[in-house]
C-alpha cells in the first residue's frame, strides 16, 4: 500500500512550524512588519524574515513528510504510519495507541497479580 500523507495535516504543520518550532523567527518578523507601517526597510527586512521562516517551515514539513510515508524497520512504525496515512487519519491512529495502552495496563496488571500474589 502507498502511503498518501494527508494535506490538511501537511499545511497544518507548516503553519504550525512557522509560528512555534521557528518562533526565533517569527516573531521578530512580525514585530518588524508591524514598524514597518511607519519605515520601510523595516517591513522589508519583516517580510524577508517571515519569507526565510516560511520556506523553512516547508522544507522541515517535507522531510517529516518524506519519514512518515516511507516504509521503515520497525513494524509498530509502520502500523502507526498506515493508519495515519490511511482514510481515517489520527482517528485510526488513536483507536491503535488505545489499544496498545489497554494491552500494556493488562500485561503489567497481570504481572503485579503474579508478584503480589
Amino acid at each position: 500500500m502507498e502511503r498518501k500523507y494527508p494535506t490538511k495535516m501537511f499545511w497544518l504543520f507548516v503553519i504550525t512550524n512557522f509560528l512555534f518550532h521557528f518562533f526565533y523567527l517569527s516573531v521578530p518578523g512580525i514585530i518588524l512588519c508591524i514598524v514597518g507601517i511607519w519605515i520601510k526597510s523595516c517591513l522589508w527586512i519583516g517580510l524577508a524574515i517571515l519569507g526565510l521562516d516560511f520556506i523553512l517551515s516547508i522544507v522541515e514539513q517535507s522531510r517529516i513528510r518524506k519519514a512518515a510515508v516511507t516504509p521503515g524497520d520497525h513494524p509498530e512504525f509502520n502500523e502507526l504510519m498506515d493508519a495515519f496515512c490511511g482514510p481515517n487519519g489520527p482517528e485510526a491512529v488513536r483507536k491503535i495507541v488505545d489499544a496498545k495502552i489497554e494491552a500494556a495496563a493488562s500485561v503489567e496488571s497481570q504481572e503485579d497479580e503474579n508478584r503480589y500474589g
